[in-house]
């Protein structure tokens, strides 16, 4: 947070004397010099006198407002993260501590306690599971670093979100309720730096964006459904095209990467979209046609995504070793969380013929950054 009028505010409002410190030592107050407060108050004098000395009101308050704080807050390290993408991973836990008022344990494994071995079991495997809960599922030692009220948290979250547009929120556990990974034995374990794209080990993030803002026909006012159609078609195929075209520096990513196949197509230019159609945002049309936009690409993406399979094959980790087992991994992956709630002739087709890419939608911030920001899970 480098808004000095914010840290100010948290310092005045919040109870949780960790925050209240941690602003406190950010904020830096240099108090006025004597010519400062001579000048300050000569403008504040004029206050009584009939067309304020040529002053107008805002500057005479600013002046008073100057006087009464008796200086100039700045903050330390400005440069600091100035520029970070960054996102917050939140549980179920911690939202339903948020709506109970009550605490939230901040966790992570307890690495100071582990011997040789224990680190290097940590070292190798830690990055693979990600979540503490489970990591003490499966015996490790885990530390408990701070006890906080989750309101307290979660309203600090969405101060800094709101003035700043940082940090971004990340839901984890609706990310895995919700990914196509859980078909082939995986899982999210963290995301890529902007937080839209909930990542399984090694995965590799490989985005587009759609202009929405070419889909309008600007003299019927309505979006060209077959025009975007066709772009996202194109899009499809370009991005995995990209799979094989990309040097990977790490095996591990080539692996996961030519693996899964997975692909993120998104979005910019939604507001464009809706001037160019005349509607509002927000408007119950407005909701209505970004409804109807996001669900052909979503359907188109995924529809291209099979024609794919039916010429180059599956993405591997869908192809068992036996017939058997390939339907088994298709059937699981037409049960997933988003693939649920995918047209019934998709899944059908999907268990029919596979399909080229584990996952293909993302929205990434491919616009200006708008506070409070909520991430979008990638599907």
């Amino acid at each position: 947070m480098q808004n000095p009028r914010i840290l100010r505010f948290l310092i005045e409002n919040t109870n949780d004397e960790t925050i209240k410190k941690h602003a406190k030592d950010k904020l830096k107050f240099t108090p006025l010099t004597l010519q400062e407060t001579a000048m300050y108050q000569g403008i504040v004098n004029y206050k009584s006198i009939p067309g304020f000395g040529g002053f107008d009101e805002n500057s005479i308050a600013h002046a008073e407002e100057k006087l009464l704080t008796g200086g100039n807050y700045t903050v330390h390290n400005s440069e600091f993260l100035t520029g970070a993408n960054i996102s917050v991973c939140l549980t179920k836990e911690f939202m339903e501590a948020v709506e109970n008022d009550g605490e939230y344990d901040l966790r992570f494994p307890y690495v100071e306690q582990y011997n040789q071995d224990e680190m290097k079991i940590y070292n190798e495997e830690w990055h693979k599971v990600g979540d503490v809960r489970e990591w003490e599922k499966l015996g490790h030692k885990v530390r408990v670093y701070k006890k906080i009220k989750a309101k307290e948290l979660w309203n600090l979250i969405n101060i800094c979100a709101t003035y700043s547009a940082e940090p971004g929120i990340f839901f984890i556990d609706n990310a895995n309720d919700m990914t196509n990974a859980k078909a082939y034995g995986q899982q999210v374990v963290a995301t890529n730096p902007c937080g839209e794209q909930p990542l399984a080990p090694f995965s590799v993030c490989n985005l587009a964006a759609v202009n929405l803002a070419e889909m309008a026909n600007k003299e019927t006012k309505t979006v060209d459904f077959e025009k975007l159609k066709q772009t996202v078609a194109v899009g499809v195929r370009m991005q995995d095209n990209v799979i094989n075209a990309t040097p990977y520096f790490l095996e591990e990513n080539k692996k996961q990467a030519l693996g899964e196949r997975r692909v993120g197509l998104g979005v910019m230019g939604l507001h464009d979209l809706l001037i160019y159609c005349e509607t509002e945002y927000g408007s119950p049309e407005g909701n209505e046609l970004v409804d109807k936009v996001f669900e052909a690409i979503a359907t188109t993406a995924y529809r291209t995504s099979v024609e794919l399979a039916t010429e180059k094959g599956s993405f591997p980790f869908l192809t068992g070793d036996t017939p058997e087992e390939t339907n088994r991994l298709r059937q699981a992956f037409i049960n997933t969380g988003f693939m649920k709630k995918m047209p019934e002739d998709v899944r059908e087709s999907i268990l029919e013929k596979g399909i080229r890419n584990s996952h293909l939608l993302t929205v990434a911030p491919t616009g200006k950054h708008i506070a409070p920001s909520v991430r979008k899970s990638a599907a």
